[in-house]
């Protein structure tokens, strides 16, 4: 036997061999990695589970939307792959629409949720349908090194963020896009570019849905603010000569300043009128202090460190009083309702090691590993809504959250990862295209 004949033997016997292993385990159902979660994109790794019924191991695609045969939508899913700047809704009202004959007719008036999202490093925008969870990108330019992104105005227009090289120095970019219509031949968003000052250190979207962004500027001796939409037009509201400020934008008449924090310097809160210019203080001698107002400006969530660990309270601004919530954790990683002004839904670690708050947390050196509350801050009573292990997920260290104008859905990003993630809270997502589930093939629809 020669030396060919030798090779095709092993190659063969190779070949046998492995075929027989895949032969057993499929038989065997050994409980191995196997992949689930097809669409959209690349889908998930998860470990087969235990059915509640028997002992019986099956695989429970978490991530795969519209199982059941009435479409029931998964809860928890990760929109993309890769990490990414910034997230924000896009919805759709949808239009008035009459259904069959004038005398039976019906009038529905269908809403579509989306979520939007940029990619870090390219800054290739994309937009997850939540009725379908299919996902598009929707504008055709590629911005290397973004790193930071504030979606406002319904999300047509985004702040971004990137690191520029100039005379062997990296210095901050920003610019101010709005995203125009899709063009029939290709799809993709057009955009208009607000190219705002180098090195700017903060940023903040107006949240009450205005197409408004606010900026800080630091001089050698002085910061300024300035408002600025994505047109172009630019008011300048704030000057001060402190330069260390950490901006909010609540709503279009409210800009929120929280000294840079640090868990062993006392913070201090001050309240922007963007209409009259004046500057009131809030909050002041906290140590470790951070900051999330809700929109109507009349509550505060903030954080104190105490014992090395972050407390989280709620200041009520017209009563002057500051009640505890009974929560660790930081209010970055919340979000205040939309229908209810006093509801706050917060993402809190479920372990917390003593540390200095939030410093080491920003520097990365501190990770956490999140549940998501449901917290009433009147009475501080509090719904634990979400643990990602029940779901298949091991840790999420949640950043950016954001809901959606109905509260049905939060939209946030993993810190671990970078990756966009969207939790539906409600059962059943209200946002459903009515017309597509009303209309029958015989049903004459007349748009308004």
């Amino acid at each position: 036997m020669n030396r060919k004949q030798i090779i095709i033997l092993v190659v063969v016997g190779v070949l046998l061999a492995l075929s027989t292993i895949g032969l057993l385990l499929y038989t065997t159902k050994s409980p191995i990695l196997q992949m689930v979660g097809l669409f959209p994109g690349e889908g998930q790794f998860v470990t087969p589970g235990e059915n509640s019924e028997g002992g019986e191991e099956t695989n429970i695609p978490i991530f795969v939307p519209g199982e059941g045969e009435e479409g029931d939508y998964t809860r928890l899913y990760e929109l993309h792959k890769a990490p990414v700047a910034g997230v924000g809704f896009f919805e759709v009202k949808g239009v008035t629409a009459k259904i069959g004959k004038a005398k039976t007719s019906s009038t529905v008036t269908p809403r579509i949720l989306s979520a939007r999202y940029i990619e870090r490093g390219l800054g290739h925008i994309y937009e997850t349908s939540l009725a379908t969870f299919s996902e598009a990108r929707i504008v055709n330019e590629t911005r290397p090194r973004i790193a930071e992104a504030f979606f406002g105005n319904n999300s047509k227009s985004v702040a971004v963020r990137y690191l520029e090289e100039e005379y062997g120095n990296e210095l901050i970019e920003s610019r101010v896009l709005a995203l125009g219509t899709a063009t029939s031949s290709s799809g993709f968003y057009k955009t208009e570019e607000v190219v705002l000052p180098k090195s700017v250190p903060f940023m903040a979207a107006a949240e009450d849905g205005i197409d408004k962004f606010f900026y800080l500027i630091n001089g050698s001796d002085a910061a300024s603010g300035t408002l600025v939409t994505s047109k172009g037009v630019k008011a300048g509201v704030f000057s001060s000569a402190f330069t260390e400020w950490i901006p909010q934008f609540p709503h279009q008449n409210l800009v929120t300043l929280t000294t840079r924090p640090s868990g062993n310097v006392p913070g201090y809160l001050f309240f922007l009128d963007t209409t009259t210019k004046a500057l009131t203080r809030v909050l002041d001698g906290v140590n470790g202090l951070t900051t999330n107002t809700n929109r109507n400006g009349k509550l505060v969530a903030y954080t104190e460190t105490k014992e090395r660990v972050p407390e989280l309270f709620v200041f009520d601004v017209v009563k002057k009083e500051s009640r505890g919530l009974f929560k660790q954790t930081l209010p970055e990683k919340c979000a205040w309702s939309i229908k209810e002004t006093n509801i706050i839904y917060c993402a809190v670690p479920q372990k917390i090691s003593p540390a200095v708050y939030p410093d080491q947390w920003y520097r990365g050196t501190v990770s956490f590993s999140d549940s998501l509350w449901k917290i009433d801050t009147t009475t501080s009573f509090a719904e634990k809504i979400l643990v990602p292990s029940e779901y298949r997920v091991s840790e999420l260290d949640i950043i950016n959250p954001v809901l959606s104008s109905d509260d049905s859905y939060i939209l946030f990003i993993n810190k671990k990862t970078g990756t966009p993630w969207i939790y539906r809270i409600v059962e059943k997502s209200p946002f459903e295209n009515t017309i597509a589930t009303t209309a029958t093939s015989s049903a004459k629809i007349l748009v308004q």
